[in-house]
């Protein structure tokens, strides 16, 4: 398999918000809110930073040998969690809730990026070591997001009634989608069969959300080194104690986070708001807000409420209880990790603008934030269509109006016309003026004449156009297909497809492909185009 590569500006795919776009152009305005854009020089300085803050490496360390300790690890797992222990060791950290399947393809190209990226930094920087984390957001518990997958045409839903957080909820609910994968994968073909069996495995009923999660992560990214941490663990919660209680008792947060919100909403768009309280309360089957009302913290839709003596007692004997929302994730994370980068997609990106006060309120350190690679896939046939446009891939990112309007262009016909409609212009003109001569009332009748003419006009490029749509279907049609591949069903392929359509092209050769491809430190879109090795 042969891939050929191009990258464009992120602003020429219009689908990126006006933050994403200005940030990876580095504008001024964005730079009061992060500490710097990305570059190698960048990462240096934000090593020195962090090795400013405390981090208990060996708890970290220690849980997450508890984490894997059912699973067969890699060299490259084990030395990395050795590694941990070590002050010159800092983590490239990217951060996604356990999602069925991996979810959408971006997922993938998320971890590769963070894996990428921490390999570049060991180049550039040989006296220290990076490893690459995946965070899990366990706790999270839309079960919507991140129980839907796609794959074509089809749509796969998990059916659980399961409340709490996700992480935890049990997957004997999946073995139904597992079944209904399994066939359209080919057990002849040994990758699909590594998949059937990985899914199998992972989706058995007896591991939680979380450890299938990590199973699948491990299978598939192990080998470059990749840590897999749950951040939901009492001993890491216990590291959190001291903001759990500061937000539980004192509620600064949220004024810190508005600061920065009211500067930042006059000129972006607002990710995520805070709330006066930004933690949830935790429980197998509960993950409820806490809210504080008449000197008592309530969970709310239950019974549950504390004093401020119960509430402290509480939280030292059950951290674990207390789960952050996405104002304090981000906190909770750099508290727990040597982390000096962060791996994040464009609504990522947003709300951890908003969160450099808050962080650095807490004493930790605020990383780096790398957008994450963004990816389009197109396959031989797409590509194959594309080029029978004689149109280059980048255009298909415009509207399908717009594509065709210059394809035709393209081939002179709405020139043609326009130019004729211009000569006509001019003959009207040149009859106003020839009226004016005589009298302003046949200057006035002409020019009435004149506007009908347009709105004439009007009407038959709209005729031309339908007839040349008509004339041109076959190609019209191959615009729609290209779009739906770019596109499919309206969203951006990299937040639809599953990464299993991609496999069905490449085997799981893919993840070696993209290791190649993807950029620790780029900033642009990238389009992977297949084509078929000749044989001889």
């Amino acid at each position: 398999m042969k891939i050929e590569k191009k990258t464009i500006p992120f602003q020429q795919t219009n689908s990126f918000t006006k933050l994403v776009t200005n940030y990876v152009s580095h504008k001024e305005d964005l730079k009061r809110y992060i500490r710097q854009f990305p570059s190698p020089a960048a990462i240096a300085e934000q090593i020195t930073l962090k090795q400013t803050q405390s981090i208990d490496r060996l708890a970290l360390k220690q849980v997450l040998d508890e984490q894997y300790h059912s699973l067969n690890l890699s060299n490259e797992v084990r030395d990395h969690l050795e590694l941990l222990l070590k002050e010159n060791t800092f983590t490239i950290c990217t951060a996604h809730q356990p999602i069925i399947f991996t979810g959408p393809l971006y997922f993938i190209y998320k971890i590769i990026h963070a894996i990428k990226l921490a390999r570049e930094c060991t180049i550039l920087y040989p006296a220290y070591h990076f490893v690459p984390v995946y965070y899990m957001g366990s706790e999270d518990n839309d079960v919507n997001e991140i129980g839907t997958i796609h794959l074509g045409d089809q749509t796969y839903k998990w059916p659980t009634s399961q409340t709490g957080a996700c992480g935890r909820m049990q997957t004997n609910e999946l073995k139904q989608i597992t079944k209904e994968i399994r066939t359209l994968l080919n057990e002849q073909i040994e990758d699909e069969a590594f998949l059937i069996n990985l899914f199998d495995t992972a989706y058995d009923g007896i591991h939680t959300l979380a450890e299938a999660t990590r199973i699948i992560v491990n299978a598939l990214f192990g080998r470059y080194g990749l840590v897999v941490l749950d951040g939901d663990h009492v001993e890491f919660k216990r590291k959190f104690i001291p903001v759990i209680l500061d937000e539980l008792l004192n509620r600064q947060s949220s004024e810190i986070v508005q600061k920065t919100i009211s500067d930042l909403s006059t000129n972006y768009k607002v990710q995520a708001n805070p709330r006066e309280i930004n933690l949830f309360y935790l429980t197998d089957q509960l993950r409820e807000r806490i809210e504080f009302v008449d000197d008592r913290w309530h969970v709310l839709n239950t019974t549950i409420s504390f004093s401020r003596e119960l509430l402290e007692q509480e939280v030292m004997q059950h951290p674990e209880r207390f789960s952050p929302n996405v104002i304090l994730r981000p906190l909770y994370q750099e508290t727990l990790l040597p982390n000096i980068a962060f791996v994040g997609g464009g609504g990522e990106l947003a709300y951890w603008i908003e969160l450099k006060q808050l962080i650095e309120h807490h004493n930790v350190v605020y990383p780096l934030l790398f957008l994450r690679n963004s990816i389009l896939w197109i396959n031989e046939k797409t590509a194959e269509n594309i080029s029978k446009t004689g149109m280059p891939p980048e255009d298909f990112f415009k509207s399908q109006e717009e594509i065709f309007q210059q394809y035709i262009g393209h081939e002179g016909m709405t020139e043609q016309l326009q130019h004729l409609f211009e000569e006509l212009n001019l003959y009207y003109l040149r009859i106003a003026g020839l009226a004016q001569s005589i009298s302003p009332q046949l200057e006035q009748s002409v020019e009435a004449h004149n506007a009908k003419a347009h709105r004439i006009e009007q009407r038959i490029k709209q005729k031309f156009n339908a007839q040349l749509k008509k004339k041109e279907s076959i190609t019209f049609e191959r615009i729609g297909t290209i779009k739906q591949q770019f596109f499919p069903y309206g969203m951006l392929q990299e937040r639809y497809e599953n990464f299993i359509s991609i496999v069905k092209f490449t085997g799981l050769g893919m993840i070696d492909l993209l290791m190649k491809e993807q950029e620790g430190f780029g900033e642009e879109f990238i389009m992977l185009t297949l084509k078929e090795t000749a044989t001889d």
